[in-house]
């Protein structure tokens, strides 16, 4: 099966820092593969999906997203590869808080033109059909993000990610903030989309009880 990600000897380090935060020797990941990826605090699984977000370069290996040697391109084009192709889910969900409900969702549209299009005829229907299909009142559309509560602003960050069919979704720790019976229903909804789409999802938490949820989970462990 082609990979969505290739991994060799991967090493990242903060500037500043004696050590390096991340290393990982090897990682293959298949496209449509849902992983879950744990560790401890440290171990440098927020880091992990920043660098195959294109957020920031490696400093040594490969590092090869959806056929891109991302360790090898210029900012700018890891800035354009991402929001064409990714959509995060950030633990925090990173909303600007005085937009609204749906102008959130469809940022990824107004920087993307490839998003924009595979969001069909009317990226609003879209971004309304995700918001519904991730239990999100329709009344709440036009409500600033700001005023939602966590559960919903989850909700919204998690329908922003996935509009226009991004080929790969990177979850970090979206589900922190729930409880046990909330986490796994907000789960269920997020792989009925990423199903749909037949996106790569790769999902970041510290709880080891999601994991038999997923595909496949690995344990990073700190450098």
């Amino acid at each position: 099966m082609e990979a969505a990600i290739r991994i060799r000897d991967l090493r990242f380090t903060w500037p500043g820092s004696p050590a390096p935060c991340l290393t990982l020797a090897s990682l293959d990941v298949p496209r449509g593969e849902r992983l879950f990826i744990q560790g401890d605090s440290g171990a440098g699984k927020s880091t992990l999906l920043n660098l195959i977000g294109g957020v920031m370069p490696p400093d040594t290996g490969q590092l090869e997203v959806l056929g891109q040697p991302l360790d090898r391109l210029h900012p700018h084009a890891r800035d354009r590869f991402r929001v064409d192709h990714t959509g995060f889910i950030f633990q925090q969900f990173n909303l600007i808080p005085y937009l609204s409900v749906l102008d959130n969702v469809l940022l990824p549209c107004r920087f993307s033109t490839r998003r924009r299009t595979r969001a069909g005829a009317s990226p609003v229907a879209e971004a309304r059909r995700l918001l519904a299909a991730l239990d999100l009142d329709p009344a709440l559309a036009r409500r600033p993000a700001a005023n939602l509560s966590v559960g919903q602003q989850q909700r919204v960050s998690a329908a922003r990610a996935l509009i226009g069919q991004p080929a790969l979704v990177l979850a970090d720790e979206p589900t922190s903030a729930l409880d046990a019976r909330r986490q796994q229903d907000f789960i269920a909804l997020l792989m009925q989309e990423i199903a749909a789409c037949g996106a790569t999802l790769l999902f970041v938490s510290h709880d080891p009880r999601l994991a038999p949820l997923f595909d496949r989970n690995i344990h990073l462990l700190p450098p």
